[in-house]
């Protein structure tokens, strides 16, 4: 596959009313995720795959050697790459290429699993070719994964092999935590120990239910939550104020919010990345990577997959330029999309039906996005 070469010079106009915006081309991926597979070894109740409508898969040879063909020539800007998805990295057969040649270019590389394949050779391996950050799930209650205390073992594993190694922070282990009511009894407990044994950092992201009997699990929008905000606490109380204090000097802690507000923010588009799913296409969003479905604030929402491009036929590079994705980044950078969440009209509406377009016209719809505002958290 022959790598093109995309100039500065390169733009695309856009009339706008009157006026019109031109913008620049460029190569400016700064951060990769690559979804190697949608297929996992858990069949968690509240995961996103329970929804998903297209089927699971593994990459193919295809898909796998066009990446590594970009990651070795192609994006000349690159800091970042995260291997997971929304599926299990550790099945695929060819990971430990990807992670190698990933190393190779420089990138700061981050491995996603559930843990539970994290067996004494793969450990080993992340060591020798100097994996910068291990981020593994982990939850208790009963919607929590069923072999935790395989991943504290893992845990402990890793930790004493840096000790070892004289490097007692690297590779970074990081711990995703999904809130539900019944599991925020234990969270405080439960971190604490998880800090002791050697976790560097806590992603606290909420539940989006999967299914309607999960929606009185979840935190969003709950007034149990309280607000974040210091003064706050005098009156309703931070839900997680326990928590974060209990941690403090021990671990970074990334928390969400649990209520609507005034800012937004794409993680994504501002981190400048880019991600690829198992069958190579190419979206701008975990969000937008498959068909599924998502219910909250009593009703059904249809998440409609969105490629702007198949990575075995473009580089990413020509798909980053390509003009709807260079739209979509400035219209969501800039925050030029409405906010359902908040909409007087949101009872009545049809296009928060789904996530095909919004009532300024943007295609895909970012509208009633929960990443946007930090209510959902990636790593």
């Amino acid at each position: 596959m022959e790598m093109k070469q995309l100039h500065e010079e390169g733009s695309e106009l856009y009339r706008l009313g009157e006026g019109e915006l031109r913008l620049y081309k460029n190569q400016q991926i700064e951060k990769l995720f690559l979804e190697l597979t949608n297929q996992c070894n858990f069949s968690c109740r509240m995961c996103f795959r329970n929804n998903f409508i297209n089927p699971f898969a593994m990459m193919n040879d295809d898909v796998f050697d066009a990446v590594l063909h970009n990651i070795r020539h192609g994006l000349p800007h690159l800091k970042r790459a995260l291997v997971g998805g929304i599926g299990e990295p550790l099945l695929h057969p060819r990971l430990r290429e990807v992670l190698v040649e990933l190393k190779a270019r420089g990138v700061e590389v981050s491995l996603q699993t559930n843990g539970v394949l994290l067996n004494d050779d793969m450990i080993e391996f992340l060591f020798e070719h100097d994996i910068d950050r291990v981020v593994t799930s982990f939850e208790c209650g009963q919607l929590g994964h069923v072999e935790a205390t395989t991943l504290e073992r893992t845990i402990k594993n890793i930790a004493a092999r840096r000790r070892d190694r004289g490097r007692p922070n690297h590779p970074r282990l990081i711990v995703e935590w999904v809130l539900t009511k019944s599991s925020m009894t234990e969270l405080t407990k439960k971190a604490r120990e998880l800090a002791e044994m050697g976790v560097n950092e806590f992603i606290l992201s909420n539940m989006l239910p999967v299914e309607e009997a999960l929606a009185e699990e979840s935190l969003i929008f709950s007034p149990e939550a309280g607000s974040a905000d210091k003064v706050a606490w005098l009156h309703k109380g931070d839900i997680l104020e326990p928590f974060i204090n209990a941690l403090r000097y021990r671990a970074q802690v990334k928390r969400p919010e649990f209520q609507v507000k005034t800012e937004r923010s794409c993680p994504f588009v501002q981190d400048n990345a880019i991600v690829v799913r198992n069958d190579g296409e190419v979206t701008a969003c975990y969000r937008l990577l498959h068909d599924s479905r998502e219910y909250y604030q009593g009703r059904w929402r249809d998440v409609r997959a969105h490629s702007y491009g198949n990575i075995t036929e473009r580089s990413l590079v020509e798909i980053w330029n390509e003009r709807d994705y260079m739209w979509f980044r400035h219209h969501v950078r800039n925050s030029l999309y409405p906010s359902c969440h908040d909409c007087e009209l949101r009872d009545g509406c049809d296009y928060i039906l789904d996530t095909t377009a919004d009532c300024m016209l943007n295609s895909p719809s970012c509208a009633d996005c929960l990443w946007g505002r930090r209510i959902l958290i990636c790593p």
